[in-house]
């Protein structure tokens, strides 16, 4: 008899919990506008890191926390991918776009490699209008995975002409990834950004490098690029110079100018901080503080846009993976982010004037070591050992000079006396990488506006566009 009593009453309370859930989701107001931000590997220390080094720079005590970390709504999430625990972009971005977990390296297909629903297919059968933008090529991982399918996210002429396929309205970023050289035997024909960017233009989308003629535009697809000719990223925030107006803050203005217009019955909005996790690959601190801190002003957007729109908008931060295993306060629990104030530009950027510098044939330790305290305010700013000046040296004779190998960050190559130059800077800031590559650790999400507190309720990154699409009026 308690048994069957036992077997009611949970019957009964199942039935209610559904029915409390049908009800909620059936009463929940649906967000007109939604902006679902992906800082590519961003974890929490990147975030942190980013607060205690503006205190810093700002020569204050108080800690000023970035926008999106204040959101009453944050959670974490898993976020391997089938084949791997340590997840790529492409799987990572995969599950963020379809609620779906596939192999490394795929892209909107599941690991068997069937084509997965995303939700820029939910957004459009619900009658909103899709935006997405980057600061890295329109065809890499992130992006693709709103509108892409293939198992091979290095196949850039397959995936744009998926994009080219899709419902996205308005699209931009830094450039059109291309394959000059395919894999031997691969049967793929090498292609080139210029040609790939005909492609475009042929499928009568408007494809631009002026930011206010795409903001502008009027009844017809948008794709916004910094560069239509040759495959290069628009440069690190760190590195930018006046008059640069191809920021990841612009091509998001823009996006929301024209979606604002054109999108009758709202819009959905994906925004990338890609070279944030370029920058973390290279293990380069303070160039990664800044593209969070970019990513951050494009959050500033959207809760501007959300004032006038209080009722309507809702807005997902979240990431994709970890990027680089990065560590505060190894060194006695102490961070000490004023040693890095002195850094003027990137790792990229040293490796690059040095470069110019041995090609003009100059060949003075004095003139490389000068360059390092210009640039990263070693010496100058930094007191460096005699252990770690020897280092240096030694790679200024051994490899720098002989033209030795470089330091790969996946995507840049940095000499090794740069490489080196870095970490020094980082260690006396009590800063440490464990790899140049992704880890396994948590992800963060934040949640502001309609339906926020639905996104307390995610265990894993797959969790995150199924409450979407769900606050939509869709499903995946």
């Amino acid at each position: 008899m308690k048994r069957k009593l036992l077997v009611a009453v949970s019957f009964l309370l199942a039935a209610a919990i559904a029915i409390f859930a049908i009800t909620r989701c059936e009463n929940e107001a649906k967000p007109k506008y939604i902006f679902y931000f992906i800082g590519d590997g961003m974890s929490f220390n990147h975030i942190l890191g980013t607060e205690q080094y503006n205190v810093a720079v700002k020569g204050s005590d108080k800690v000023e926390r970035l926008n999106f970390s204040t959101f009453e709504s944050r959670n974490f999430v898993t976020n391997y991918s089938v084949s791997h625990l340590v997840t790529d972009s492409a799987a990572a971005g995969t599950a963020l776009a379809t609620g779906c977990k596939t192999a490394n390296e795929s892209i909107g297909v599941d690991a068997e490699g069937r084509e997965l629903r995303n939700l820029t297919d939910v957004a459009t059968e619900q009658g909103y209008m899709v935006g997405l933008v980057t600061n890295v090529g329109i065809n890499h991982a992130t992006p693709s995975a709103f509108y892409g399918h293939t198992a091979d996210r290095y196949g850039f002429p397959k995936l744009l002409d998926d994009y080219i396929a899709s419902k996205v309205h308005f699209i931009a970023g830094s450039t059109i990834m291309d394959m000059k050289s395919a894999p031997q035997g691969s049967g793929i024909e090498p292609v080139t950004t210029e040609q790939l960017a005909e492609r475009v233009r042929n499928a009568g989308i408007l494809l631009t490098l002026d930011v206010e003629q795409a903001a502008k535009a009027e009844g017809q697809r948008v794709a916004l690029v910094a560069n239509d000719k040759e495959n290069k990223h628009v440069p690190y925030t760190i590195d930018r110079e006046a008059g640069d107006v191809h920021t990841l803050v612009n091509h998001a203005k823009a996006a929301i100018e024209y979606l604002s217009r054109e999108a009758k019955d709202g819009f959905f909005l994906m925004v990338e901080g890609g070279k944030l996790d370029y920058a973390a690959h290279e293990q380069d601190a303070v160039t990664t503080f800044y593209e969070v801190n970019e990513f951050a002003e494009t959050v500033d957007l959207a809760l501007a846009f959300a004032k006038q729109h209080p009722d309507e908008t809702l807005i997902v931060v979240t990431a994709d993976h970890e990027t680089g295993g990065l560590s505060l306060g190894w060194d006695n629990y102490e961070i000490r982010m004023n040693k890095l104030t002195a850094q003027k530009c990137s790792a990229l950027q040293v490796t690059k004037r040095m470069q110019k510098m041995r090609a003009k044939g100059k060949r003075d330790w004095k003139e490389y070591k000068q360059l390092l305290s210009d640039c990263l305010g070693l010496w100058s700013h930094v007191a460096i050992t005699k252990e770690e000046e020897q280092l240096l040296k030694s790679d200024f004779y051994d490899i720098f000079l002989k033209y030795g190998p470089m330091v790969d960050g996946l995507y840049n190559k940095n000499e090794y006396i740069v490489y080196h130059a870095v970490q020094i800077l980082n260690r006396h800031a009590s800063i440490d990488w464990t790899s140049m590559y992704h880890t396994g650790l948590y992800t963060p999400i934040y949640a502001n506006g309609v339906g926020e507190s639905r996104f307390l309720e995610c265990r894993d990154q797959t969790d995150i566009p199924k409450t979407i699409a769900t606050l939509m009026g869709g499903s995946l």
